[in-house]
């Protein structure tokens, strides 16, 4: 399964190379927001995380473009197991994932909005801190990991400032589901809406 992402992934970025090349304009921003999750059960153990983000966009002639990022995303929560009394035990979810999507770009002023669609490649990793066994000194971490790609879409608004450099703001929403081995329990969705904001700046 891993190599199947890998192999996927090089691909796309093959795919993003080939595009670079013909790109009559390229901008790169960078932001910091957060995860708003879609799962009731995701929100009840972590709430919303922090996220930051990259992205390289690559318009082409006309108003057609491609775009290809980078994301992280940081969570802590606690997990209540029952059964003899109750125990809390504090959890970190830690997400990277690389989207990659077509846009679209409205206006050619100073202000401009871009809607996009795509996949997105994740890697996530779930980490128990501490778990108590028979032996209270024994306290190892048990850690879930999973791979997923999943359908993106994005919308991205930017305001020029000075020069090459202007703010954005951004709306995306990822479907991802995890396993089953993991503190939600079943098989429940991960992903959400992430808003980001931050600044942008064109190369050429």
């Amino acid at each position: 399964m891993r190599s199947r992402h890998l192999t996927a992934v090089l691909a796309a970025f093959v795919l993003a190379l080939a595009v670079f090349a013909r790109a009559q304009e390229v901008s790169l921003s960078v932001g910091a927001g957060g995860l708003f999750p879609s799962s009731g059960d995701y929100r009840e153990i972590y709430g919303s995380g922090l996220s930051l983000g990259g992205d390289v966009w690559l318009k082409l002639r006309g108003r057609f473009g491609f775009a290809a990022g980078f994301g992280f995303l940081s969570d802590k929560g606690l997990a209540l197991v029952t059964g003899q009394g109750h125990a809390e035990y504090p959890l970190s979810f830690r997400r990277t994932s690389v989207p990659l999507v077509v846009f679209y770009e409205f206006g050619s002023g100073p202000a401009r909005v871009k809607l996009g669609a795509g996949a997105g490649f994740h890697s996530f990793k779930e980490t128990w801190e501490t778990v108590e066994w028979l032996d209270p000194l024994m306290r190892p971490s048990l850690s879930y990991r999973g791979h997923e790609i999943s359908p993106r879409i994005v919308m991205t608004a930017t305001l020029a400032l000075i020069g090459r450099i202007s703010v954005f703001g951004s709306a995306s929403y990822d479907s991802i589901r995890a396993g089953a081995d993991s503190a939600l329990g079943t098989t429940v969705k991960i992903g959400g809406f992430q808003l980001l904001g931050g600044l942008a700046f064109k190369i050429f």
